[in-house]
C-alpha cells in the first residue's frame, strides 16, 4: 500500500451513546449501527443503508471523535484518511495523489463492513472555480466521485467526510447516493459540557459538581474541554497535589488576574442587569452568568430566549434586556461605561439591529407597516427615511425605559445577584431564580446552543 494510506482502526471507545451534544449526529449513527447490524445478518440489501454522510460545523466539535464512536458502536473498522493523506503518497504527482486515493478505498472494501473517514474534504475546492490548477482539482474531484458513486461497487463501506466550510465542496460529491446525508454538529450548550468536561476528567472528581463550570465554559468546543482539563491536571500537578475541582475554575480565572475590584464590582452589576431582566421580562427559562469565561477576559451572560411568535411586545422585551446591563450600571452606579457597546455583538449592536429589523424588515413597529427594506443597509435607508429613524430610536427608548424601571424596582435583587456573582463567580440558573425569589423562574432547558450577551 502507499505510505499515505493508513492502516484500518478497531476504535474500543467512545461508543455513540457516551457522547454528548450532537444530537442529530447520533441519532443517524445510532440508525445506521442498526441498519448495519441487519445488512450482516442478511435481512436487509446494501441499497438499505445509507453509504455515506457529511459531518460539517466548526473546527473541534467533535467530527472526528463521532467517527471512532460510530465505528466503535457497529464494531467494524475505521480507516482514517484525508486530501493531505493523499498529496503526501509519492512524490505528489496528480498521478500519487489518485493512485493513493484509489488504494485508500481498494483498502476499504477489503475491510468492509467498515467506515471510511475522510477528514477536511473541504480541502479539495468544487471544480467551478477558475485559475491555472482547476484541472488538477478537476482530476481529484472526478476521481472521489467515482470512487464514491462509480461502476465498481463499494458494498460494505459506509463513507463519512468532515468539513468545516461546506460550501466550498464540488456539489456532485453531495448527491444521492454519495455523502448525501448532511449533519451539522454545532458547538455544546452548557448541559452537553457538563458531560464532556466529566468525559475527559474520566475517575478524577466523580462527586463534583460541573454545573458552574460548564457555564463558564459555554461557546467552547469538545476539543477547548480537552485542553482545558489537561491544563487543569497541569495546574494540580504544579501544587504538588490530586486534582481538585477549585483548580477547574482557578484556570479560567488566570485570565481575568490584573482586574481591578472596583471593575469587577461594575462587571458583576452589568452581568446582573441582564440575568435579572431576561427572567423577570420571561425572555428565557434558562439563563446563566458567568465572570469567568473560557479563554476570554469578559464576562458573559447566556440565555436561551423563548419560542413565541414575535410581536411588537416579544422585540421590546429582547431589546430591554440587551439593555439592562447598561441600565443597572445607570441605576446602581449613577454613570454607565463603554462596555455596551464595541462589535457587532455588543449589547447596543444586538438592540439596534431587532429595532431595525422590526420597524424595516418585520413589519411590526406599527398596524400600517407593510413596507420591506431588508436588503438594504441601515445606514443608508435611515440617511434618506429619517421617519424610519425615528421609529428606531423610539423603540430603543421605549425598551431602555423599561429596563431602567425593571432595574430601579427590583435594585436590591440586582445587587444580591451581583454580590452572589463576586462571591461564586458563576451563577446557574437555580442561583439566580433562588436570589430572585420569582415564580416565573423554572428550572433550566438545554435543548439548543445559548445565545452570548457580552
Amino acid at each position: 500500500m502507499p505510505k499515505s494510506t493508513r492502516e484500518p482502526l478497531k476504535p474500543a471507545g467512545p461508543r455513540l451513546e457516551q457522547l454528548h451534544g450532537m444530537t442529530a449526529a447520533r441519532t443517524w449513527g445510532e440508525a445506521q449501527a442498526e441498519d448495519l447490524r441487519e445488512y450482516v445478518a442478511g435481512r436487509i440489501g446494501w441499497a438499505d443503508l445509507d453509504r455515506g454522510a457529511l459531518l460539517h460545523g466548526e473546527p473541534g466539535t467533535g467530527k472526528t471523535i463521532f467517527a471512532k464512536a460510530l465505528a466503535a458502536s457497529c464494531g467494524i473498522p475505521l480507516i482514517a484518511t484525508s486530501y493531505a493523506d493523499w498529496q503526501r503518497a509519492g512524490d505528489g504527482h496528480l498521478g500519487d495523489v489518485l493512485a493513493a486515493m484509489h488504494d485508500c478505498f481498494k483498502l476499504a472494501k477489503h475491510c468492509a463492513p467498515c467506515i471510511l473517514f475522510i477528514d477536511e474534504l473541504d480541502a479539495i475546492p468544487a471544480r467551478a472555480g477558475k485559475g491555472h490548477s482547476q484541472r488538477w482539482w478537476t482530476s481529484v474531484v472526478s476521481a472521489l466521485n467515482e470512487a464514491l458513486d462509480g461502476i465498481a461497487a463499494r458494498e460494505g463501506v459506509i463513507v463519512v467526510a468532515a468539513a468545516n466550510y461546506p460550501e466550498r465542496i464540488d456539489p456532485a460529491l453531495l448527491r444521492a447516493g454519495r455523502l448525501d446525508t448532511k449533519i451539522e454538529i454545532g458547538l455544546p450548550t452548557p448541559k452537553d459540557l457538563e458531560g464532556i468536561i466529566r468525559f475527559h476528567l474520566g475517575d478524577d472528581l466523580p462527586a463534583a459538581d460541573l454545573r458552574g463550570v460548564a457555564v463558564a465554559t459555554a461557546g467552547s468546543s469538545g476539543a477547548d474541554i480537552e485542553k482545558f482539563v489537561r491544563s487543569a491536571r497541569r495546574y494540580a500537578r504544579k501544587h504538588k497535589r490530586p486534582l481538585r475541582s477549585e483548580d477547574l475554575l482557578a484556570v479560567l480565572e488566570e485570565n481575568t488576574t490584573g482586574i481591578r475590584p472596583n471593575l469587577r464590582r461594575r462587571m458583576a452589576i452589568h452581568e446582573a442587569g441582564h440575568g435579572t431582566a431576561a427572567v423577570l421580562l420571561q425572555v428565557s427559562r434558562n439563563v446563566s452568568i458567568s465572570l469567568l469565561h473560557h479563554g476570554l477576559r469578559t464576562p458573559v451572560t447566556y440565555f436561551d430566549p423563548e419560542v413565541e411568535a414575535v410581536t411588537l411586545d416579544v422585540i421590546e422585551r429582547r431589546i430591554a434586556v440587551a439593555l439592562a446591563g447598561r441600565a443597572a450600571e445607570q441605576v446602581l452606579l449613577g454613570d454607565v461605561t463603554a462596555g455596551a457597546g464595541g462589535p457587532d455583538t455588543s449589547d447596543l449592536a444586538v438592540a439596534n439591529r431587532m429595532a431595525f429589523q422590526a420597524v424595516a424588515a418585520w413589519g411590526i413597529s406599527r398596524p400600517d407597516a407593510l413596507q420591506w427594506y431588508g436588503d438594504c443597509p441601515p445606514e443608508q435607508l435611515l440617511a434618506v427615511r429619517p421617519d424610519l429613524a425615528d421609529e428606531v430610536h423610539g423603540l430603543l427608548q421605549r425598551a431602555y425605559t423599561r429596563a431602567l424601571e425593571l432595574i430601579e424596582r427590583h435594585r436590591d435583587r440586582v445587587q444580591a445577584i451581583a454580590d452572589a456573582l463576586l462571591h461564586k463567580r458563576v451563577l446557574t440558573h437555580e442561583d439566580i431564580a433562588a436570589l430572585l425569589e420569582a415564580d416565573i423562574a423554572k428550572k433550566p432547558t438545554a435543548s439548543r446552543p445559548p445565545r452570548k450577551r457580552a
